[in-house]
């Protein structure tokens, strides 16, 4: 009996290796180096939706333009994960003190959500009626697109970074 389980496992770590390298392979054989999330969101949006030169170009700009606000309005302040981690680091749970440094946190980002909307709303009226619809329908769709799309990773910081 102890033989045969060991055979099973032999099999089912040799076809779980089978699929790795699978996986990891199949991408470079069909001309995709890199995962989908390493790709250049403003090229894809680009091609999906049909922009022209002078839309990819806003399309960048914007990004360019969401993503140095952001880093201004951040300042020098911790991000919420940096907040909680400083809480959990406390000996005893202030409940207080760490609704003010949320508070704080919340108060420095102004803006940001309302500017951003209304810069990409204006980006979406130069878009064709086709091209707005489609972008909306992929946005609603994809959960990450809009993040991906309009906040680029911040420089030496990992890809879940801009959640923060």
């Amino acid at each position: 009996m102890r033989s045969k389980v060991l055979w099973f496992l032999l099999a089912a770590s040799l076809a779980l290796n089978v699929f790795f390298v699978a996986g990891v392979v199949y991408p470079q054989l069909v001309g995709q180096r890199h995962p989908a999330q390493w790709r250049d969101p403003v090229a894809a949006a680009t091609r999906e939706f049909s922009l022209d030169d002078r839309q990819a170009a806003a399309l960048e700009a914007l990004r360019n333009r969401l993503a140095e606000r952001r880093n201004d309005s951040r300042g020098g302040r911790d991000g919420f994960r940096s907040i909680i981690l400083d809480a959990l680091r406390e000996p005893a749970f202030d409940r207080a003190a760490l609704a003010r440094a949320l508070d704080q946190r919340r108060e420095g980002s102004g803006n940001m959500v309302i500017v951003m909307t209304e810069e990409l709303h204006g980006f979406l009226a130069g878009l064709t009626p086709e091209q707005k619809s489609a972008f909306l329908e992929h946005a609603a769709r994809e959960h990450d697109f809009l993040r991906q799309l309009l906040f680029p990773p911040r420089a030496g910081r990992g890809r879940h970074s801009a959640a923060q």
